[in-house]
């Protein structure tokens, strides 16, 4: 990698005591070219810390260092998917115990996990911390700026991702990349506002995590497609759906507007998917957006919902939770193959 540059580009990044930080390029132009308007807005706004790791451990919420233990949640799938759920059970409930928040699976999963982090407003307590556990002596322009910052801001650890790239076999420049667009995905679906974010609830958490690697995995193509689909494979199974988020549409569309077109010849399609999804523990009783065929994108689709329900607090709406709850258990079904 060569040294940070940006002379020419209007994006604020900080070393705020990165021992790598000195390495990334910023002023690439394939960085740039890879971003569609609401992300390039977005990295215009939003300010970039580089960070130690100790710096980045301080930052990083202890609430989000829960993590699935992946044996354990496929062996209870495979058991799960011999029965129907009952109509009113909770279709995430069986996942719950199967979390872990120690401090050795967080030490196994730092690298892939806390590489990069959004954080929508600084906790005060933290960030007085941050500048004496830099790795190197920060710039003063750098402890200028994060002395002012409030949030949101994004927050890289070139030292993770570079490791995480070197375990991955992956160019360095791709890691980057994809961790500060995965970061600014998460921009893009901070939309909670004043309301409580189901980010906070476990299914919450595989939802958006999936959607924010389907947002990064996006910016890419052909050999650097199968490098940032390498990297994704190194995380935690929550952070492994984007796939299927790509290509199975929500079906709990309140408060948008349905497709304005049905087929009889699909109806035999359709009546399938109904109780594909039926026996996942999706609920019925609203209908679904999808009617197949779709020519819109289910992955912006889920996207789309995904914003809109956290934005109007439909999430909270029981059974808008346990229809989330029902995706979230797809998503996981198939980033583990179970």
């Amino acid at each position: 990698m060569r040294r940070m540059k940006m002379e020419s580009v209007p994006v604020r990044i900080h070393d705020l005591g990165s021992l790598e930080g000195y390495r990334l390029d910023f002023g690439r132009e394939e960085l740039w070219e890879r971003l569609d308007a609401p992300l390039t807005a977005l990295a215009v706004r939003l300010p970039v810390y580089l960070v130690s790791e100790a710096q980045m451990d301080r930052l990083y919420p202890p609430k989000r260092r829960r993590f699935f233990l992946e044996d354990r949640l496929r062996e209870r799938l495979r058991r799960l998917r011999e029965r129907d759920l009952e109509e009113d059970e909770d279709p995430f409930a069986p996942f719950r115990d199967l979390e872990v928040e120690d401090g050795e699976a967080w030490r196994r999963q730092a690298v892939v996990v806390a590489a990069g982090l959004y954080l929508r407003r600084l906790d005060p307590g933290p960030k007085g911390d941050v500048p004496r556990l830099a790795a190197r002596e920060p710039a003063p322009e750098a402890l200028a700026a994060f002395a002012q910052e409030e949030g949101p801001a994004i927050f890289l650890c070139p030292e993770r991702i570079l490791a995480w790239a070197e375990r991955a076999g992956v160019p360095g420049e791709v890691a980057v990349d994809k961790v500060y667009y995965h970061e600014l995905a998460h921009g893009l679906m901070d939309t909670a506002g004043l309301l409580p974010d189901p980010y906070g609830e476990s299914w919450g958490r595989v939802v958006e995590e999936s959607l924010a690697n389907l947002v990064a995995f996006r910016r890419f193509q052909g050999r650097e497609a199968l490098w940032v689909a390498a990297l994704i494979r190194e995380q935690p199974p929550e952070y492994r759906g984007y796939a299927a988020a790509s290509t199975h549409l929500f079906p709990f569309h309140q408060g948008l507007p349905p497709l304005p077109f049905w087929h009889p010849f699909f109806r035999e399609v359709w009546e399938d998917y109904l109780y594909w999804l039926k026996r996942r523990g999706f609920s019925l009783r609203y209908s679904p957006l999808l009617l197949l065929p779709t020519p819109q994108d289910p992955g912006e689709l889920n996207l789309l919902t995904w914003r809109e329900a956290k934005r109007l607090g439909l999430w909270q709406n029981p059974e808008a939770a346990r229809a989330w709850g029902a995706f979230a258990r797809l998503l996981l079904e198939e980033a583990v193959g179970a």
